[in-house]
């Protein structure tokens, strides 16, 4: 096993500056007061009523708070790219100095985007991804292919590589999961002939929507030996659907979820690993990357970012930031991490 670098600690380790920083105080909206000059971040997750997000924003605000900057974080209960949208408008019109955007359908940001950046507001992405909406930078959270097709190789050892297998996805608009599904697709053909995808069911970020869609793809496929859930929400509505129809051992589950989610899951023999990366790790990141932009930084690979490190970019994309590799979670593992504080 290779040495952690110093961006990988800070995507894996469960630190107890991020149980400090989840004790402070809310963030606020930024001053009305004419010559403030206090910078205002403003952070747009997919939807603020999810551990993952919650995660996120424990990040973002430890970031806040280390570089003296005001953040707002806010966002549809619901993962609505219109709700999303009356968002920016709103801190637009304020006048905060960057916003950035996790976009639930990233076709719809591209005017709000423009209309923010006229305005001399710095606009990124994060956690998922609108490339064409004019964003200067994404904050990815893992490189997209080598989580997709870590996905698919799991799912294909614990198959013995034959059988049928379906999807859970939260959305088919959202870039982020859609992208690790194609990968995970594409790879599937490739290196797994005998492998067969016979469904994909859409669980809108609800867990217990994702139980009930997977139960009934597991009556619908009573041969189903594999299942891949590519959210938060959708794992742990999977499993329960394994338990609740009695398929656990016999349809294998992987997926990208939270640990705190999942432990008990994996403790009861569910399934046997998951991936994901430190949400409040991204949401750090995210905060830190925006408030260098508004400083007039520039980043590029190597950029050193105070308080994180040396910036990792990805090789097909030069606008688009990693934060770490992938983390895998077992039996033997879970208990070392708990996102939730």
């Amino acid at each position: 096993m290779h040495s952690l670098t110093r961006r990988e600690l800070l995507a894996a380790c469960v630190g107890t500056s991020f149980a400090a920083a989840a004790g402070c105080a809310d963030s606020q909206r930024p001053s009305d007061k004419p010559g403030d000059k206090e910078i205002v971040i403003a952070v747009l997750p997919k939807l603020v009523n999810i551990k993952y997000f919650a995660a996120c924003r424990r990040g973002a605000q430890k970031a806040a708070d280390d570089l003296g900057v005001k953040l707002i974080y806010d966002g549809p209960t619901e993962p609505s790219g219109s709700e999303q949208n009356k968002f920016i408008d709103t801190w637009i019109r304020q006048g905060v100095d960057a916003i950035c955007i996790a976009p639930n359908q990233p076709k719809t940001v591209k005017r709000f985007v423009q209309k923010a950046q006229q305005r001399g507001i710095q606009v990124i992405c994060w956690d998922t991804d609108s490339p064409r909406c004019g964003r200067t930078l994404m904050v990815n959270q893992v490189d997209d292919q080598e989580l997709g097709e870590s996905l698919i190789d799991e799912i294909a050892r614990q198959m013995g590589r034959e059988g049928k297998w379906a999807i859970a996805i939260a959305s088919l608009d959202a870039a982020n999961l859609n992208t690790w599904r194609k990968f995970a697709e594409a790879k599937a053909k490739s290196a797994y002939p005998k492998m067969e995808l016979v469904d994909t069911v859409v669980t809108q970020e609800n867990v217990e929507v994702a139980r009930q869609k997977v139960e009934t793809l597991l009556n619908k496929h009573p041969g189903l030996k594999g299942l891949i859930a590519f959210d938060s929400n959708s794992v742990p509505g999977a499993a329960e659907a394994l338990k609740r129809t009695n398929r656990v051992g016999s349809v294998a589950l992987t997926g990208n979820s939270m640990p705190e989610e999942m432990r008990a899951y994996i403790k009861d023999g569910v399934l046997e690993a998951f991936y994901l990366w430190d949400p409040r790790a991204l949401g750090e990141l995210t905060v830190r990357v925006a408030t260098a932009l508004v400083k007039g930084e520039t980043i590029q690979e190597g950029t050193e970012l105070p308080g994180y490190g040396k910036v990792r970019l990805s090789r097909q994309d030069p606008t688009m930031l990693i934060l770490s590799d992938p983390l895998r979670f077992h039996s033997e593992n879970i208990d070392e991490y708990d996102f939730s504080k």
